[in-house]
């Protein structure tokens, strides 16, 4: 009946996190639904940003891993997120993850402290579009989306598009 308690998540062991995790991180062909990182839970975070940090590992499995790590330990993405989403060294895909992220699970202040340096001064429009998209998502960040739109070549602006539709709802 709905009235009820949801069963107790699954206890998985630390081996069975592991290896849960390595399954997710090789699918190629689908996202991982979050749900499934979630209940996977904090215990997963190690390994998490072990494949985030590892430079040897492909970019989209970093990226996946950046993913896992928002939805099964949010509180350990909020540290994590905004540092590689500002770092110029990581591929293009992981820091747009991670800014994904940040928006997903900080306060709209700290996403918009953490992300305004790409959205100002990433060097490919791709990023700071990235950067607009995610900030949109916070709606304390409009303006500076706005702006930052307005201080695009035109040829650019088009990237923008989401991110100003987003703003305008």
């Amino acid at each position: 009946p709905a009235d009820q308690p949801a069963p107790a998540p699954q206890a998985f062991t630390d081996e069975e996190i592991r290896h849960e995790v390595n399954a997710y991180l090789n699918v190629i062909d689908r996202p991982i639904p979050a749900a499934r990182w979630k209940e996977l839970g904090p215990r997963a975070a190690p390994l998490l940003e072990a494949v985030i940090a590892d430079e040897r590992e492909f970019p989209s499995r970093r990226a996946m891993a950046v993913d896992g790590l928002t939805a099964a330990a949010p509180d350990r993405a909020k540290l994590v997120l905004g540092n590689v989403a500002r770092d110029t060294a990581q591929p293009g895909v992981v820091r747009v993850a991670a800014m994904h992220g940040a928006a997903e699970v900080l306060a709209p202040a700290d996403a918009a402290r953490e992300l305004r340096p790409v959205l100002r001064s990433a060097r490919t429009p791709g990023l700071r579009a990235a950067a607009a998209d995610a900030l949109s998502r916070k709606s304390t960040a409009c303006a500076e989306v706005r702006d930052q739109a307005a201080r695009e070549t035109p040829e650019h602006r088009p990237a923008f598009d989401r991110a100003l539709k987003r703003c305008a709802e």
